[in-house]
């Protein structure tokens, strides 16, 4: 591959990410980031969260296996989060975000596999 190649491409992943940017999808993905960051109340809520979830999964590469209470703990921590609507609001968008770049990945490897042929 020659160095013309290379910054065509990268030039197309410039533009590909400026175009993405511009999608609603990410607007409201950066909205709700933006929303859970200002309400402290939802986001002491994913904090405890993560923290949990890095405290069990700590526990599991440790080969400690975790206690029914520890599990019940952690679904009731899941459902608490849920139940706040900015923590909703923001998993969906989350969720719909990493769907579309999934989407996106599959279109470049479908245009990688055309080209192999």
């Amino acid at each position: 591959m020659d160095m013309g190649q290379l910054e065509e491409i990268m030039q197309k992943s410039t533009e590909l990410g400026k175009s993405i940017a511009h999608t609603t999808i990410y607007q409201d993905y950066k909205k709700a980031e933006y929303d859970l960051l200002h309400n402290s109340e939802a986001r002491k809520l994913i904090e405890n969260l993560q923290k949990m979830k890095q405290e069990h999964h700590g526990k599991q590469m440790a080969g400690i296996e975790l206690s029914k209470e520890e599990q019940k703990a952690m679904e009731d921590m899941e459902n608490l989060c849920i139940k706040d609507p900015q923590v909703l609001l923001t998993n969906n968008a989350n969720t719909k975000f990493q769907e579309f770049m999934e989407q996106i990945s599959a279109k470049i490897k479908e245009g990688i596999k055309s080209v192999d042929k």
